[in-house]
């Protein structure tokens, strides 16, 4: 039987000494495509008072511009969605059962879902994909795996754990040196895991 995958597994393969080490061999070119558009992403959210059709819309497919796959949403609780990216909009994490509407209603993804949270609110999503997810475990990324619903919320309280160390502060300004922007410490801390996270 499988090792369940949860937040003890990820500290115990990551910790502040690895992410120094893994951050100072970083090299970063910030040109990149995705480094210009994100900061765009993250005012787009920023700058709504509320989240409407319209946002959800516009929004999960400039996310998609992110995604190797074309979206198409997947069912029709559209008002249940905007209710939950609302309350995430306001600091409330989703619970697994609202992960799940979320999740099939933007094309059957925790990653694209993933996503969506963290550009409408940066400070307490961190995006999860299969490169974060191989970095935090040492294992292959298979959907069972990614599609976890409770180990993307232990990673959400992984980051909370690491990033409120003092000695991450040190890490955080470095990567932000690197890319030349602000940005949250949960987008600090998964750029260094998705930077470091491919296959070997």
């Amino acid at each position: 039987m499988e090792k369940i995958i949860n937040i003890k597994v990820f500290k115990n393969n990551v910790d502040i000494t690895r992410l120094l080490k893994d951050e100072k061999n970083l090299i970063i070119p910030n040109d990149r495509s995705d480094f210009i558009s994100y900061v765009e992403f993250l005012k787009y959210f920023s700058d709504l008072n509320k989240i409407t059709k319209h946002n959800v819309v516009i929004g999960i497919n400039f996310t998609y511009g992110w995604m190797p796959t074309i979206f198409h949403f997947r069912s029709s609780d559209m008002d249940l969605v905007i209710d939950i990216l609302n309350k995430a909009k306001q600091g409330i994490v989703p619970d697994e059962t609202q992960l799940d509407i979320l999740k099939r209603f933007f094309n059957n993804s925790l990653v694209g879902t993933s996503k969506l949270l963290h550009f409408i609110n940066p400070e307490i999503f961190a995006i999860w994909d299969s490169r974060v997810f191989r970095y935090l475990t040492n294992k292959e990324a298979y959907e069972n795996r990614i599609n976890n619903y409770k180990s993307y919320l232990d990673y959400l309280e992984f980051c909370k754990y690491i990033t409120s160390q003092s000695e991450y502060n040190k890490i955080h300004e470095s990567i932000i040196n690197k890319v030349g922007y602000k940005m949250t410490k949960f987008r600090t801390l998964e750029l260094i895991m998705y930077l470091n996270g491919g296959k070997k």
